[in-house]
């Protein structure tokens, strides 16, 4: 924790990263000219293995050309005491912690997405004070939301009361691009994306605007079948979050 304190000490006196830290990379921003929603995120988990320097330095880089940031993470893997300080700075510098509904809404300016995935309700639900105390709205992309419990769902309901941001994250978490292989795009949008839409919506959520793809998988073609279902489509890992002249995930 001392360590990250004295980067965002560096970043507060100078109003940049570390000297010689690099930002995570475009694909990992929307907003500016790039009109795309298909949106590749940075992994944060513990198990990352950049120095946390350039986590500073892509907040920054948030900052200085209105662009939002795209992380994402799992429980219990994402240590998210972490992030607190980079939360506050965040916050005091101008780049809003801004969720997918937000993007979907027209939110322009620096921000910073910071979601988490799966279906580990109750870690997340040990988060909801923390997360009040610093002011922080985060994205939540569930999946096998048929599998939780009454009480599990209404931690979920609880946390969308504080402004957290409840969206699809497929109904079993099937491999869209194995899935489609084996059975067609058709057969992927009406089994796997459109009932995680419509499950979260059926328990009184606001019907999801966002979907992830688990592990990131996805192609052009399927980008294309959820599109006119959801405003924004979230991918991540080098195999997925392919540049293509614009950084954007194709």
């Amino acid at each position: 924790m001392m360590r990250r304190m004295v980067v965002l000490s560096i970043l507060a006196a100078c109003g940049k990263g570390a000297p010689d830290a690099k930002h995570f990379g475009e694909r990992f921003y929307s907003g500016g000219a790039n009109g795309s929603h298909v949106q590749c995120s940075k992994g944060v988990d513990r198990t990352h293995e950049w120095p946390h320097a350039e986590l500073a330095a892509s907040l920054e880089y948030a900052r200085a050309h209105d662009l939002v940031l795209h992380t994402y993470g799992h429980a219990p893997t994402l240590s998210l005491d972490e992030y607190f300080a980079d939360f506050d700075w965040a916050t005091a510098h101008g780049v809003k912690l801004v969720t997918f509904r937000d993007l979907a809404a027209g939110f322009h300016g620096p921000g910073w997405a910071f979601s988490v995935d799966d279906d580990e309700v109750d870690a997340w639900f040990a988060w909801r004070a923390p997360l009040r105390a610093h002011g922080v709205k985060v994205t939540f992309f569930v999946t096998n939301f048929a599998k939780l419990t009454p009480a599990q769902r209404a931690e979920l309901h609880a946390l969308a009361t504080d402004g957290h941001d409840i969206e699809a994250h497929s109904a079993t978490h099937q491999n869209a691009v194995e899935y489609a292989t084996a059975h067609g795009i058709p057969a992927y949008v009406a089994d796997e994306a459109l009932p995680s839409q419509a499950l979260l919506a059926a328990d009184g959520f606001p019907a999801p605007v966002a979907f992830s793809y688990p592990y990131g998988a996805h192609t052009h073609e399927l980008d294309a079948a959820l599109a006119p279902h959801f405003a924004w489509l979230r991918t991540v890992g080098a195999q997925w979050c392919l540049k293509d002249g614009d950084g954007h995930a194709p």
